[in-house]
């Protein structure tokens, strides 16, 4: 095998570092470092210690950190604690002839340092017909020496990492005895420490609804505008980016609040009953209409109707929905006469219903009824600058609800503003809330937090060579591979994963990738790549 060929091999173990905790950087490349050697030498067993300075007596502390063997299985008496000094205090690669079958088969050694003064000692086992010898053991160390640079850097992050904690659990402890003192520390104020994003720009409201960030402060401009016109308005976005608040702008406030304001689930409307629940009945219409029911429609006359995920209405009743716009005029079930209604329509979807249009599951003329004017709210993981912000505000909605006085600890924020919030403003303010309540303490800690937080997972988007990660994509294709088979993964990577996280939303797609709609659909009819794979 070549030298490039082993180190990319080697290098493997390196894509998924960034989805290991920092403390455990070290342990887990260590450990895929010992499967390629196994592997690769086909041993009985791979051992790794971590050799610590002279103490006072001469002795050298041997520590093992790490071990593959074939089966999971350690041979027995394979190493002894003897042959581990002899061989720590030996420089270069060295060879060692199993001549007893008894005690050992035969062995390859290095030791090279690390971390200030520590060494690292890797082992190969062999059985006795491995034929091994001193080429075997220079190529052991031309293996390690590929990766060393990344193998100490591991272990000073994981040392790193390991005293960041210590420091923030001591802050922490601190932070409580402070407030035993009745020593208050706003919450405000642990939000401007360097750590933090601090909004430097002007906070901008609109009825509940308040935000620093620019792209959401342009929203909010828009909704300003649109309030006293009785255009249609269609809000996008992911679930839980607050569309319902901002549909609530159009009506509160405006010469429509004196009248009811409708929310219409689509998701939630039986089919059979959607056009009764929507246009009301009449006595005797069906098997269990005793009495005349008026409909959202007719209730809301004057005011607002907010369809609600408007993507999820059913197909075969989009028509009639539309001719009631169109016309402003509806027909109870059962019914004969027309009833005049006057209501705004507001829509909010989080699926790309100009797709939907163009596959036939959404109705053009709807969809264009509806977009009178559309919006897209951006997700909270774009939003940053709002996160202390937004925190503050849940956290004071918690303390509301008859909580004792509870207060994050600064490491806790640092937290909260660092997660991307795949769950958006719902999962933050369940965060923050479970987080309140569960605390035992008056200063709540960030390993207490960090157990309401999902980890981002590892999204297997296309087979077992494919990591995800919030920050990266990690593709791993054999080297023998072709330009074009390369270069054609990756694209299928890249595309495949912005479908997954704009929830199939190809408009978002294009805007994140920045490529034309029509390459877009060319890429996945060329790739072949399923709605399943991404929804």
């Amino acid at each position: 095998m070549s030298d490039h060929a082993l180190e990319l091999e080697l290098r493997e173990g390196l894509q998924g570092l960034e989805e290991v905790q920092l403390s455990r950087r070290s342990e887990f490349l260590t450990a895929s470092l010992l499967g390629v050697i196994l592997e690769q030498f086909n041993a009985r067993c791979v051992l790794a210690y971590q050799i610590s300075p002279e103490e006072t007596d001469g002795e050298q502390d041997c520590q093992e950190i790490a071990s593959k063997t074939v089966g999971g299985q350690r041979p027995p008496e394979a190493i002894n604690p003897q042959m581990v000094q002899r061989l720590a205090e030996l420089e270069g690669p060295q060879y060692t002839a199993g001549d007893d079958p008894a005690q050992h088969g035969p062995i390859l050694s290095f030791c090279f340092f690390t971390a200030g003064q520590q060494r690292m000692l890797l082992l190969v086992e062999a059985h006795q017909s491995s034929g091994f010898d001193q080429e075997s053991a220079d190529l052991l160390a031309t293996m390690v020496n590929l990766v060393e640079g990344e193998i100490i850097d591991s272990l000073l992050i994981s040392q790193q990492a390991q005293k960041i904690e210590q420091l923030e659990s001591q802050i922490e402890r601190a932070e409580e005895t402070l407030a035993d003192h009745d020593i208050e520390l706003s919450i405000l104020d642990q939000q401007k420490s360097d750590d933090l994003p601090e909004a430097t720009r002007t906070l901008k409201s609109l009825g509940a609804v308040s935000s620093y960030d620019p792209v959401m402060c342009d929203v909010l401009s828009h909704l300003e505008r649109l309030r006293e016109s009785d255009l249609s308005v269609l809000i996008s976005g992911e679930t839980g980016t607050g569309k319902s608040l901002l549909a609530r702008t159009l009506h509160e406030g405006t010469h429509r609040q004196q009248h009811r304001f409708e929310v219409v689930s689509c998701g939630g409307l039986t089919p059979s009953l959607v056009e009764g629940e929507l246009f009301g009945w009449r006595k005797g219409a069906f098997s269990g209409a005793d009495d005349d029911q008026s409909g959202v429609f007719e209730r809301a006359s004057g005011g607002v109707v907010f369809l609600e995920e408007v993507g999820d209405l059913p197909l075969e009743f989009q028509q009639k929905l539309l001719r009631v716009l169109q016309e402003g005029m509806l027909r109870p079930v059962g019914g004969s006469e027309l009833i005049p209604v006057d209501v705004r329509i507001v829509a909010s979807t989080c699926q790309d219903l100009p797709e939907m249009v163009r596959s036939g599951k959404f109705r053009e003329d709807l969809y264009y009824r509806l977009a009178g004017f559309t919006l897209e709210v951006p997700p909270l993981r774009e939003r940053i600058v709002d996160l202390p912000h937004l925190i503050e505000q849940f956290f004071s909605d918690a303390l509301e609800q008859g909580t004792p006085t509870r207060k994050f600890s600064r490491s806790a924020l640092a937290e909260l503003v660092a997660y991307p919030w795949p769950g958006n403003l719902q999962q933050l303010r369940n965060v923050v809330s479970q987080s309140v309540l569960a605390s035992e303490q008056r200063i709540i800690p960030r390993k207490l937090v960090e157990g309401y937080l999902e980890k981002p997972s590892g999204e297997r988007l296309h087979g077992e060579n494919v990591q995800s990660t919030v920050e990266e994509l990690v593709l791993k294709i054999p080297a023998t591979e072709g330009f074009n088979d390369i270069i054609a993964e990756v694209e299928r990577l890249v595309i495949l994963t912005a479908l997954r996280r704009n929830r199939g939303n190809k408009s978002r797609v294009t805007k994140q990738l920045k490529i034309p709609r029509q390459t877009l659909y060319n890429k996945l009819d060329r790739y072949g790549i399923d709605e399943s794979e991404y929804k």
